[in-house]
């Protein structure tokens, strides 16, 4: 069946919160070579039965899959880490862990590890899930890449300018900004092959949606170089901006100062090919960016809303509870959230215009021989 390597998968990633607990015991987990020792040594015997759960039912594997089996794992230990940083489990490792990873101490460090041990779990599972079933994983995969490539973009500046110590169990984090990168450039060359469209399309102005979707990308264009430059102390800082409405961009962790900047010098660039591609419809590249920037964004809000609202931010820097400060600040902030869900269906919605997005190469079951009953062997398949 299919569904017994999805299932297997997420069995084994629930492995990593007793083997954790063990290693802890152990007292593994108290220097950072042990913990390097000891996380190699789990992850290799894990990879050897991913390897075998895969060939028992298929003959050819796309080698990603074995990268978000492993992923999987690492969200599953993410979300057991998240709960014990905010109080809600005790394994008593909580201290171990702090001490190899210190940036976990911070708001911004709780709420992405949150968010990588829900969402980027859900997401490895979904891709794993449709790869088996023979369903297209593209989209999932895409999504995905944009946020961990977000979640990198702004943890690793942020913590070598930052006040945390830089440990070697931290730099390994690079590994999670390199894997994303191949992922997108692996499944963008593999982009449907898609000829030309030569429908001409009506004017910008006659196409209220993509008005509206374009009137978005411009106004976001403005709003994240005006907070790209109040983060960076500019002549615009002097305005009462942060003080009022998003008083979390002066959080001393520099998560938030990051992510500004972040939107300031990488998602500029997005704003502006997508906004190319409204007014020019038939750029099949569209929906596999729209994708790619969806996640990125889902994992920037949350991060950004979640860590405003902790209780390990000092109340100073809270998010603004009421009033016009917090109408706004919501505002802005779901708005950066929601949208760019929306266009990503938009563009899925038209791929005349936008491109298609669906999976070419599939998942090659392994093939059995039965006997019927007129005794010719015939051909099945395990993974039906």
């Amino acid at each position: 069946m299919t569904k017994a390597v999805a299932i297997g998968i997420f069995l084994l990633s629930l492995t990593s919160w007793p083997i954790t607990i063990i290693l802890s015991k152990l007292n593994i987990l108290k220097s950072e070579r042990t913990t390097i020792l000891g996380g190699i040594t789990y992850i290799g015997v894990v990879l050897v039965a991913i390897f075998l759960l895969f060939r028992r039912y298929f003959r050819k594997v796309d080698p990603l899959m074995y990268a978000f089996s492993l992923f999987c794992l690492d969200a599953a230990c993410s979300f057991g880490t998240a709960l014990e940083l905010d109080g809600y489990i005790s394994f008593q490792k909580l201290s171990n862990i702090s001490s190899v990873e210190p940036y976990l101490q911070t708001a911004h460090g709780t709420m992405i590890t949150y968010w990588n041990g829900t969402a980027h779990f859900i997401l490895c599972i979904a891709a794993i899930a449709l790869y088996t079933n023979r369903d297209s994983h593209r989209e999932v995969s895409l999504y995905w890449a944009g946020s961990l490539l977000n979640s990198m973009v702004v943890l690793l500046p942020a913590i070598v300018t930052g006040d945390n110590e830089v440990t070697i169990p931290t730099l390994f984090n690079l590994i999670y900004l390199v894997l994303p990168l191949i992922v997108l450039l692996y499944y963008i060359d593999k982009r449907p092959i898609q000829a030309r469209t030569f429908l001409k399309s009506k004017p910008i102005w006659k196409r209220l949606i993509d008005l509206l979707f374009l009137a978005y990308y411009l106004s976001a264009i403005g709003l994240a170089v005006f907070r790209g430059l109040t983060v960076l102390g500019g002549r615009i800082s002097r305005t009462n901006y942060l003080d009022v409405y998003e008083p979390y961009l002066k959080d001393s962790s520099h998560f938030p100062r990051f992510q500004a900047i972040t939107y300031e010098y990488v998602f500029v660039v997005y704003y502006l090919v997508a906004a190319y591609g409204l007014i020019n419809p038939g750029q099949h590249w569209m929906a596999d960016w729209s994708l790619v920037h969806a996640g990125a964004a889902a994992q920037a809000q949350f991060s950004y809303i979640s860590g405003s609202l902790h209780r390990l931010t000092s109340k100073a820097n809270h998010s603004p509870k009421s009033g016009t400060a917090a109408i706004v600040f919501w505002t802005i902030n779901l708005v950066l959230f929601v949208v760019p869900h929306l266009f990503a269906w938009r563009c899925q919605r038209d791929p005349e215009n936008f491109g298609r997005t669906y999976t070419v190469d599939l998942a090659t079951p392994v093939q059995t021989y039965t006997l019927s009953s007129s005794r010719r062997p015939v051909k099945t398949s395990k993974a039906e």
